[in-house]
């Protein structure tokens, strides 16, 4: 219950973690500067698609795609399957798979990565992945956890994705890679285990040559009655740009994609526990390149539902209408990116404070427009919101944030997610 809606520079374990502030105030104005190929290849990519692969995914037959079960190997089985009829080729010395063993090996694997490559004409050329685990939670307690928006919502989009790429072959400067890793749940998440981390440590292409990374989690949810009520419902929250200008520009460049509204926000802002001030939480596939990469990426998510990690992640509940348009959209920075000019760099510990506080304030209006918050939980909001506003105000003043003051503008980011994510929890004024 401690995480949040969307997903050590410390003096000690209870200092906050020191980050770099960064602040970009400006949204672009000017018009989309996304080529002709990226446009074309989002107008065309095929939605009949993504519904099919979300259920056969989400199906009984897969058994919630556990990591080392037979579901896990059906579904393994079903996205080569779908890879070769794109026409992409396979991303491992001629294999479609990556078994990873980071305990060093055994009669059986750890997991396996599953991926596919679009290439460019030049073969040592740079390249860009996309990433959607594929594993779930399988069967807890005699119920199957279908995993549909986590994450089969995010690998039937790379699946249609693939699709247009096979199908179109728009010229690319830069090879593009589609990755779909194992062992991302629990009690892999955050650890060497994860078939991320593998592959970010064992990869098929050289990684300093390694333009940007997309990661993908969660991105068919339906949107709650808060959000929507709040003007929220398209809502695609866009985390890492902080780290490089030169990749929030990528998503700048875009154009406009019917039913996708991208939301800034800094990766601080999803990471932090309340009771851990002097520790990060990554959130995903993004944790083992962070690690050992350090190559620019970015975190795209449609955020948590009441449905996330239960039984009920089905896919009967997905908006499929919201996962056509992020597809749309994910297909067009994917083929931006691969034709770009300029280089990209990266830093670690960074954060915008001032973009992240307008972002808060749009999530405190969806929350206010609730009747299912627990009296508590909202009086706690109220303080948390007066606050964030006492912060903007005397940055927009001039006045420079600080590791403390930033830490209070996280965890205040940390409630109204857990909030928006579960209204009924009470406990969270307690936080």
């Amino acid at each position: 219950m401690a995480a949040g809606l969307l997903a050590g520079c410390a003096t000690g374990p209870l200092a906050p973690l020191r980050y770099e502030f960064v602040d970009d105030p400006a949204e672009s104005t000017g018009p989309p500067r996304a080529g002709e190929h990226a446009v074309a290849a989002a107008a065309a990519l095929d939605p009949a698609t993504l519904e099919p692969d979300v259920r056969a995914l989400a199906s009984p037959a897969f058994q919630g795609r556990l990591r080392g079960s037979e579901g896990g190997a059906r579904a393994r089985a079903y996205l080569v399957g779908r890879l070769q009829s794109a026409g992409l080729a396979p991303l491992f010395d001629g294999r479609f798979e990556q078994p990873t063993s980071p305990d060093g090996g055994g009669p059986a694997p750890h997991g396996v990565n599953v991926g596919a490559i679009y290439r460019a004409a030049s073969a040592d050329a740079d390249w860009v992945v996309l990433v959607a685990h594929y594993d779930h939670r399988g069967v807890i307690h005699g119920e199957v956890h279908a995993g549909a928006d986590d994450n089969a919502s995010s690998v039937a989009l790379l699946l249609a994705l693939g699709d247009t790429l096979g199908r179109l072959r728009p010229p690319v400067r830069r090879h593009v890679v589609l990755l779909f890793p194992d062992a991302e749940e629990p009690p892999d998440i955050r650890t060497e285990r994860m078939g991320s981390s593998w592959f970010w440590r064992h990869p098929p292409l050289p990684l300093h040559r390694l333009y940007l990374a997309l990661v993908l989690d969660l991105m068919g949810g339906r949107p709650s009655p808060e959000l929507a009520a709040a003007g929220l419902g398209d809502a695609l929250f866009v985390l890492g740009g902080e780290a490089d200008p030169g990749a929030a520009m990528l998503v700048r460049d875009l154009a406009p994609i019917a039913g996708v509204a991208p939301v800034r926000l800094s990766l601080p802002m999803i990471e932090a526990y309340p009771f851990v001030p002097g520790s990060r939480f990554a959130r995903s596939d993004y944790h083992g390149l962070r690690e050992h990469g350090r190559r620019p990426f970015l975190f795209l998510t449609t955020g948590r539902t009441e449905t996330y990690h239960t039984p009920a992640d089905t896919p009967d509940t997905l908006d499929y209408g919201r996962l056509v348009a992020g597809a749309r959209w994910v297909t067009q920075l994917a083929v931006h990116a691969a034709s770009a000019d300029g280089a990209l760099g990266w830093r670690d510990m960074q954060a915008d404070p001032r973009a992240d506080a307008r972002t808060l304030l749009k999530l405190y209006a969806a929350v206010e427009a609730s009747q299912r918050v627990a009296g508590l939980l909202r009086r706690a909001l109220a303080v948390d919101r007066a606050e964030v506003e006492r912060l903007l105000a005397r940055w927009n003043g001039g006045e420079p944030p600080t590791p403390a003051t930033y830490r209070r503008l996280v965890l205040a980011s940390t409630r109204v997610q857990a909030a928006l994510w579960h209204p009924s929890g009470w406990w969270f004024a307690l936080w």
